[in-house]
């Protein structure tokens, strides 16, 4: 587990909270800068990061390497493994997420927070595991555009694709059920299939508040600010800070590549400096955002929660700003 997990006293109690992750080797720069902005935000926290191939790289005190043989070991993971390790990586790396949150609290850990490696926080985030006091599950909604007089696409997306992102998602030790029945659903299967209402890991989570007891739809906008949500979470400058809907602090931003590509199309310009240091902190890692992204398919994101139009246009702006930023860098 490593030492000295990240502590909170409550009381005469403690509290043992982490985050985790999940990648493949060649992401570690990814969770390197996701563990970056948690500690900026709070010194001292934790990273659990499970690799699911070889790697070499040594943990430190609060960023501890788990490989995933140590990790599947349950009934449920051995099952996971045989369906989809070989078959579909993708799916493989998904499915573990219950697996490998269900394994910390089983080994220590009273909450976990789980956040995809493309999440980067911006500002305090203690008041999540906050919640994990009284909630034994944390969702967070993608809050996209579901009226369909402004934007039909919008809510088609949402229908099929899930009322909640499952990029994020918190649990302590009494929502183990739950995160369980989860694994259990992605054992069964793992697809996108619009007219059986499947869609991958994701859709599942859509059922977690109706199953289960004390699962907390976090109300809070300014959780993973994405290109889902541009149009409903309001992003302004408000006395020089950034504001979303007039009352929330950005928490964290999730730098999906269509979030990338709606804010190079000037759809969502206010997070162009989080983007900015974002690249930078990469570059740091040895990893090149910028060559990564140049031949980025911008078609993937004309249609539905994206709607970047005007493709030819989108790449000059893209190959623009990789210039204006890489003489900065």
């Amino acid at each position: 587990m490593g030492a000295n997990p990240f502590r909170v006293f409550s009381g005469s109690f403690i509290t043992m909270q982490t985050f985790c992750t999940i990648i493949t080797a060649s992401h570690l720069p990814f969770a390197k800068v996701l563990h970056h902005s948690l500690q900026k935000q709070m010194p001292g926290t934790q990273l659990q990061v499970l690799v699911i191939d070889k790697t070499d790289y040594t943990s430190t005190e609060d960023f501890i390497i788990h490989l995933a043989d140590k990790i599947i070991q349950s009934p449920i993971a051995i099952q996971l493994e045989k369906k989809y390790a070989h078959s579909n990586p993708d799916h493989f790396r998904w499915a573990l997420k219950p697996v490998f949150i269900s394994y910390l609290l089983q080994n220590g850990f009273d909450k976990v927070i789980f956040a995809d490696p493309d999440i980067f926080f911006v500002n305090n985030f203690n008041f999540l595991f906050d919640k994990l006091d009284s909630s034994n599950i944390l969702l967070t909604p993608h809050w996209a555009n579901i009226n369909p007089l402004e934007n039909e696409g919008s809510l088609f997306d949402v229908l099929r694709g899930g009322l909640y992102n499952a990029g994020f998602i918190g649990a302590n030790k009494s929502g183990a059920a739950a995160i369980n029945w989860w694994a259990e659903m992605c054992q069964y299967k793992m697809e996108k299939k619009k007219e059986f209402g499947l869609y991958d890991d994701q859709k599942y989570l859509d059922l977690l508040p109706v199953q289960f007891e004390a699962v907390e739809v976090i109300k809070h906008q300014g959780c993973n600010l994405a290109s889902w949500n541009a149009e409903t979470c309001k992003r302004e400058i408000i006395d020089g800070k950034l504001v979303i809907n007039q009352q929330f602090d950005p928490i964290f931003v999730h730098f999906a590549k269509a979030t990338i590509a709606n804010i190079v199309n000037r759809n969502d310009k206010l997070l162009y400096p989080y983007l900015e240091e974002y690249i930078h902190l990469l570059k740091k890692e040895n990893f090149d955002l910028l060559r990564h992204f140049s031949e980025l398919d911008f078609s993937v994101y004309d249609s539905g929660l994206f709607q970047l139009k005007h493709k030819l246009r989108l790449r000059t702006r893209f190959k623009r700003f990789l210039f204006n930023l890489a003489e900065k860098l």
